[in-house]
Order: C-alpha cells, then sequence, then structure tokens
C-alpha cells in the first residue's frame, strides 16, 4: 500500500505527521491541567486502580489512608478507558504516572492520524486526502484532548480504526471483515457506549451498496463481531446491573439535553448546567420514563422553541468549536498553561483552524447528505461511493442521537477527523461536476462551431 503512494506522497504523509506528534508531544509537555483528577477523570482512575489492586471494577474514590479496602462493584462507566489506564496505576497518582498516561495518548493521537491517512485515501484522492490529514493533524481539540485523563484520544483512536475496517468492506465484501469491522465498533462501544448502536445503522448503507440477501449477510456479522467485543462486559453487568445508579448516565444524557440553549427558563446564570437550577431536576430525572414524559409534555405545552432547540440548536451546539461545560475553547478543564498561549505555531495554526471551523463543518454535513443523492455520487467509483455513505454513516449517526439527547461539543471532538475528512470530500464532489459541466460547455461549443 505504502509503496503505490509515490514518493511526493509519502514524503508529505512523514512531514504532517511528524508535524502532529510534534505538536502532541509539546502540548502534553507544555499544559498543565488544575488538578487533573476530577470529575470524569477521577471516576476513569478510580476504576482502573480498584481493578488493578483490588479486583473489583468500582468507581469508589481512593481512601490513602486505607488503601486496601474493598469496593463494591457497579457498572455506571463503560470499562474501556479503566482498561487502557490500568497497566499505568500501579500505585496511587503521581506526576509522573500521569505524565505517562497522556504521553502514550499522544502517541496514540499521532497513530491517528495515520489510519485517518489510509481511511481517507479509500474516498479522496491523494491530495484532497492529505489536505483532510493535515486538518487533523493540526486540530486543536485532538491535540488538547491527549493532555487529560479523559477518553477523548483513545475513542478517536478506535473510532477512526473502526471507519478503516468499515472502508475495506466494498471492495472486498466478506463475512470475516464485516466481523472483524464490527469487532473494532465494539470496542470502541466499550469506550463511549453511545456508539453501539453504530452497527444496526450500518444495515442501511450494506443493504444500499450490496443488495438485501448480501447487505444483510454482512450487517448480521457486523453485528455479531461487535457483541462480540461487548459480550464480556454485559455478562459481567448481569450481576451487578441493578445497582442504584447504574443507569444514570443515559437519564443524564437525556435528562441534561431537554434545555433550549442549556438554560433553565432562559436564565443565563444557568447556561451549561441548567438541570442544577431546575427545581423538579430529582423528579425528571428519577428513571427513563420520568425523563421521556417530561420531554413530551415540553413539545407539548411549548411546541416552537423544543422543536427549534431539538433540529436547529441541537446539532449546533454539537459542532460547536467551544466546550460548553468546559473552561471554554478546546479545553475542557482548567489549566495554568498551555503551547496555545505562547507558542507561535500553535497560536497561528489555532487561529487557523478556529476560523475554518465553521465552514468545514457546514461542508462536511452537506457532503453526509449528498453522499446519499445517486446522481451528485455519479462522478465517482461504486465502492468509492459506498465507502463515502460509510463515512457519512458516523456523521449522521452521532449527529441524531446528539439530537435526542445533551449535544454537548466535547462529545463531537474525536468525530474531528471525519468532519475534516467530508468537508473535503464535499469540496472535491463539487470541483468534479463543476469540471463535467465545464468540459460538456466546451464540447458543446466546439461541436456547433
Amino acid at each position: 500500500m505504502i509503496k503505490k503512494l509515490g514518493p511526493a506522497c509519502l514524503i508529505a504523509l512523514v512531514l504532517i505527521t511528524a508535524l502532529g506528534f510534534y505538536m502532541r508531544c509539546e502540548s502534553v509537555s507544555e499544559t498543565k491541567v488544575t488538578k487533573p483528577l476530577r470529575s470524569d477523570a477521577l471516576d476513569y482512575f478510580c476504576y482502573a486502580y480498584n481493578l488493578r489492586h483490588k479486583g473489583t471494577y468500582s468507581r469508589e474514590g481512593l481512601v490513602l489512608s486505607d488503601i486496601g479496602a474493598p469496593a463494591s462493584p457497579d457498572a455506571v462507566r463503560s470499562p474501556g478507558y479503566p482498561l487502557f489506564l490500568l497497566p499505568f496505576v500501579d500505585s496511587p497518582p503521581t506526576h509522573a504516572m500521569l505524565g505517562k498516561i497522556v504521553l502514550t495518548q499522544a502517541v496514540l493521537s499521532t497513530l491517528t492520524i495515520l489510519i485517518a491517512f489510509f481511511f481517507f485515501l479509500k474516498f479522496l484522492p491523494r491530495p484532497a486526502s492529505l489536505v483532510a490529514t493535515l486538518l487533523t493533524a493540526l486540530s486543536p481539540h485532538l491535540i488538547v484532548g491527549n493532555s487529560y485523563i479523559l477518553s477523548e484520544s483513545l475513542f478517536c483512536f478506535l473510532l477512526v480504526l473502526s471507519a478503516w475496517a468499515s472502508s475495506l468492506l466494498p471492495k472486498s465484501p466478506s463475512p470475516l471483515r464485516a466481523g472483524l469491522t464490527g469487532l473494532s465498533m465494539g470496542l470502541a462501544s466499550l469506550v463511549r457506549p453511545v456508539l453501539q448502536y453504530l452497527p444496526v445503522a450500518m444495515f442501511i448503507p450494506l443493504i444500499r451498496d450490496f443488495g438485501r440477501a448480501k447487505g444483510l449477510k454482512l450487517g448480521a456479522f457486523l453485528l455479531l463481531g461487535c457483541m462480540l467485543a461487548l459480550s464480556p462486559w454485559l455478562t459481567r453487568n448481569m450481576s451487578v446491573q441493578d445497582k442504584p445508579g447504574d443507569n444514570n448516565l443515559m437519564i443524564d444524557f437525556l435528562h441534561h439535553g431537554i434545555y433550549p440553549d442549556f438554560m433553565f427558563n432562559n436564565d443565563p446564570n444557568s447556561y451549561a448546567f441548567p438541570y442544577r437550577f431546575d427545581p423538579r431536576t430529582p423528579q425528571i430525572g428519577a428513571n427513563l420514563g420520568s425523563v421521556l414524559k417530561e420531554v413530551l409534555t415540553r413539545f407539548i405545552d411549548q411546541p416552537a422553541p423544543h422543536l427549534k432547540w431539538f433540529l436547529v440548536g441541537k446539532p449546533v451546539e454539537f459542532w460547536s468549536w467551544n466546550t460548553v461545560q468546559g473552561v471554554g475553547d478546546a479545553f475542557i478543564y482548567p489549566i495554568s498553561s498551555t503551547p496555545y498561549t505562547n507558542r507561535r505555531l500553535f497560536a497561528w495554526t489555532h487561529s487557523c483552524m478556529y476560523y475554518l471551523h465553521w465552514p468545514l463543518v457546514a461542508l462536511c454535513l452537506l457532503g453526509s447528505l449528498l453522499a446519499w443523492h445517486s446522481s451528485a455520487m455519479r462522478v465517482f467509483e461504486p465502492a468509492t461511493a459506498g465507502v463515502t455513505r460509510l463515512a457519512s454513516c458516523y456523521v449522521l449517526y452521532f449527529t441524531l442521537v446528539h439530537m435526542i439527547g445533551a449535544p454537548f461539543p466535547r462529545y463531537a471532538f474525536p468525530l474531528r477527523p471525519f468532519q475534516f475528512g467530508m468537508a473535503v470530500f464535499t469540496v472535491v464532489l463539487i470541483h468534479r461536476h463543476a469540471r463535467n459541466r465545464f468540459r460538456r460547455s466546451a464540447h458543446g461549443v466546439s461541436a456547433a462551431s
């Protein structure tokens, strides 16, 4: 595969990857996170520590005076990221330990750049693939995310890996490859459960491109591979799933997304945390049924603002540049230093990516819809069009899911490679149609003369 790239493309890929690696290493080295183990990060660390030292998957906090105290198992968070942390947590947290974790994430994020390039090659020309790869390498969200003890870097890596695996199907549609693709999706689902229904959505492009019989067969093997990855976790949860609070993440995901513009009664002071200002939060979040009932009631009582919020506001918020529940920009937890404030390369690339953000989002969403339009896709080979539709599934799936639940922009950070790939695809699509139209016009003029 590498031999087919040609020397110029290979040199460009090496330079882009080296630049991405340098910026990621410099970022994790110079970014100082204030209290790095807090909220989600603390949960992840406790899960990993308790699993390694107590043999129990539990988020119970560490009591340094009684490290050996037993922990009660739970199933609040999926185990993908804690398992990633497992080799590092050989003691209570230290600066050296956290440094090793974030450096490993920087390496993983660099591998994501390489895998993204080979994924882009499946539906983009080489120059366009390099452009999308460069955007992936320079993305502040993908660079900054490595500095946190959070799942974004690992999830992005596994997400792109699963997309690359799925891109092999249109040209080699074997049950084995479909199963391996499903396995990679299952591994990603163990990091972020929101992905676990994507294999079901993948039936749509598979049936469209391969016909009903073959598409259903490939989809079944894909689903089987996903379930194979998830089955140990699901089996384990049969003994602990009934513990109070274990379903809170799903309830919170739906509950926190019901407030238009992330505000309670349009109160600016409640922005980002409207549920903390809602006196009915305990009743609304009591169970899944109570949340769904509240959503229905709100649509009946105030249909216009809630239709606008769910259909327009949520997608806009989800693809926004700034974090909502973070400290702003690409940063999630507070920081005391970052190279983005005092290094020219970082500041310049940040400005470029910031001003390109919304045009890239618009192009991405447009391309994700046009990928399903037969007339629009006639300028591509059938296999290339099939890969493009599979890529668009990631964009559309996550957008639709977060139109249902809480559309926090942080959840879209791992989708940046898909955003860039589909945005560049749209430019290529427009260029090819414009070129063909110009050629037809020129041919018509020459024929008339």
